[in-house]
């Protein structure tokens, strides 16, 4: 887990994962990234859950650097059969674990295991698996996913040994899916979970390609690691679709910053 003050978010969270119902025989160590919070989380910790491991981060790590740090912290403690990624603002319900660990042992092959979460206001799909068609709602059975949503995540720790970890070229952003992408590439499946296990609110932010937006917040919001991350956006593509796609979508990508109004009616003729 990583956090940055969001204390009673994170609080919650960890009330929830510790009330889990756990698999016959397990034992739960949770290794948590503090990235620098200044709202009281870490004497929140200290005094409620003395059992977490905490790790500090510089407060510049935000997700894909916080949930590296304290990955890499597990994996230096001790040797682990699985790792899960839980985010703090994602909350369990009772037997979320004990459903991904048993539809893991059902796969007919090992592959990665997404929670699905929903909205806890209106109950719809909120973050889980996507595939071309868009999400993936759980329809009772295990459905296989493209992307991956980092919000909770089950993962082997036969099947980390070959892929190492999140990528340090992302920030934010885009290290689940380049994480669940380079699983698929190395042979194993991502399947969203038979129900939704979770509440996790859907976040809202300003859209960068938004006409609305002056000129110059359109150009930070594309390029600031909590807005599209353009720079690292264009890496994911160049890994993951190829020269050719990426270029095409840098182009996109650019023409609507540049012009939103123009290029949505451009694409409405074409």
């Amino acid at each position: 887990m990583t956090c940055f003050n969001r204390k009673e978010k994170t609080k919650r969270c960890l009330e929830n994962l510790f009330d889990q119902m756990l698999p016959e025989n397990a034992e739960l160590q949770v290794f948590l990234c503090d990235d620098g919070s200044s709202d009281g989380t870490s004497e929140m910790l200290e005094k409620n859950f003395p059992q977490v491991r905490v790790v500090k981060g510089n407060g510049n790590l935000y997700w894909n650097g916080g949930m590296n740090l304290a990955w890499t912290k597990a994996k230096e403690s001790d040797q682990f059969d699985f790792f899960i990624w839980l985010n703090d603002d994602t909350y369990l319900y009772p037997s979320a674990l004990l459903m991904m660990f048993d539809q893991y042992h059902k796969l007919e092959q090992p592959g990665i295991i997404v929670g699905a979460c929903q909205d806890p206001a209106t109950g719809d799909f909120s973050f889980g698996g996507t595939n071309d068609e868009g999400m993936v709602v759980p329809n009772g059975r295990p459905q296989e996913v493209k992307m991956i949503n980092g919000n909770i995540v089950l993962i082997s720790a036969d099947i980390d040994q070959k892929l190492n970890g999140l990528s340090s070229d992302f920030t934010h952003y885009f290290g689940d899916y380049d994480y669940g992408l380079r699983a698929q590439a190395a042979g194993f499946p991502c399947y969203s979970t038979e129900k939704y296990i979770a509440t996790c609110e859907i976040n809202s932010f300003p859209y960068w390609g938004d006409s609305k937006l002056s000129f110059s917040k359109r150009w930070f919001l594309f390029h600031n690691v909590k807005g599209m991350a353009a720079k690292e956006y264009f890496h994911f593509l160049r890994i993951h679709e190829g020269i050719v796609v990426c270029l095409k979508k840098i182009i996109s990508a650019y023409l609507r910053v540049l012009f939103p109004d123009l290029f949505l009616k451009v694409k409405r003729i074409f």
